[in-house]
Order: C-alpha cells, then structure tokens, then sequence
C-alpha cells in the first residue's frame, strides 16, 4: 500500500512540475514574441519619423503656401502628413507591451503632432516656425525612444531619410573622387 502511495505521489509531482515547466516555457516565449513585434513596431514608427517628407529640413525652405482652399498647398499637405504621422505613432502604441518604456515617449510624440496641428489651425502663418518646433521635439522622442531598446534601435533624426535616396543617387563628380 505504502508503495502505491509512494507512486502516486512520484508521478502527481512529476506530471504538476511539467506543466509548470511548460507553462513557464510557453509564457517566455510569449514574452519573446511581444517584445519583438514591439520592437518592430518601433523601428518601423522610427523610419516613418525619419522618412517623413514634411519634417525634412530643406522641405520648407522657400515660399509657403497657406491657402487652406487649395488641397495642394503646403499648408494642407503638412498638416495631412503630420495627421498620418500621428496614425502611425497610434498604431505603434497597440504593440506595446503593457509596461512598455516607450508608453510615455509614443503619448509624447502624439501630443506634440496635436499641438502642431492645432497651432497651425489657429495661426496658418506659423506654419514653419511650429514646423520647426514639431521636429526638434520629434527628435528629442526619437531619442527617448532609442533609449527605451539602446541594442535594437538605431536613432534617426526626424526628416533625415526623406530625400537620403535623392541624395545618394547624384553622381560622384570627378574632383569628388580623390
């Protein structure tokens, strides 16, 4: 009888230590899969900061036009892309991890594209000035958002790839060369 017991008891142990064994290894590699979709969504939100046409430096350096009639105007075409721009961040924040230390930089960066937008609602004729303020702190989160994954993202300031291919594809003149 004792022995009976005594493999009742050997096997029950067993069979609830590997569950828990199971468990423990199923809820690591959940883990794994969470802060890799999360990273992800990092690196792709960080390229569409850096790959934005409307916060790339040289975008808005001469005349402005600030006709809200016209769907073409500068105006108009900043403000959708910084309404896109704000999607994307939205969008980034459903692959977070609930203790994610993005959390604060992702509601940062669609705080700021709120400002912008409204800022320039109110004031069309600031348009660059809030332009150029809405980069700077778009870098700045880029940083912060950097620092939230150091080995797994790359900082990218806002704009820099918007033009990088038009830039990379000139031809190398010969005095270049040497």
């Amino acid at each position: 009888m004792e022995v009976v017991i005594a493999q009742i008891l050997v096997t029950t142990t067993s069979v609830t230590a590997g569950a828990l064994l199971a468990l423990l290894i199923d809820r690591g590699k959940s883990r794994r899969t969470e802060k890799a979709a999360e990273i992800n969504a990092l690196r792709l939100l960080s390229l569409e900061v850096a790959s934005r046409r409307a916060l790339a430096p040289e975008q808005l350096a001469g005349p402005v036009s600030l006709d809200r009639a016209d769907p073409d105007s500068d105006l108009n075409r900043v403000r959708r892309s910084v309404v896109l721009l704000r999607k994307d961040v939205r969008t980034a924040r459903q692959s977070l991890r609930p203790r994610s230390a993005a959390w604060g930089t992702l509601n940062a960066m669609v705080a700021a594209c709120n400002v912008f937008l409204e800022a320039v609602d109110e004031h069309p004729s600031a348009l660059v000035t809030e332009l150029e303020a809405l980069r700077m702190q778009l870098d700045t989160l880029q940083r912060e958002l950097c620092l939230s994954h150091p080995r797994d993202l790359v900082y990218l300031p806002a704009g820099s790839a918007a033009y990088a291919a038009r830039r990379s594809s000139r031809p190398v003149s010969a005095s270049s060369r040497d």
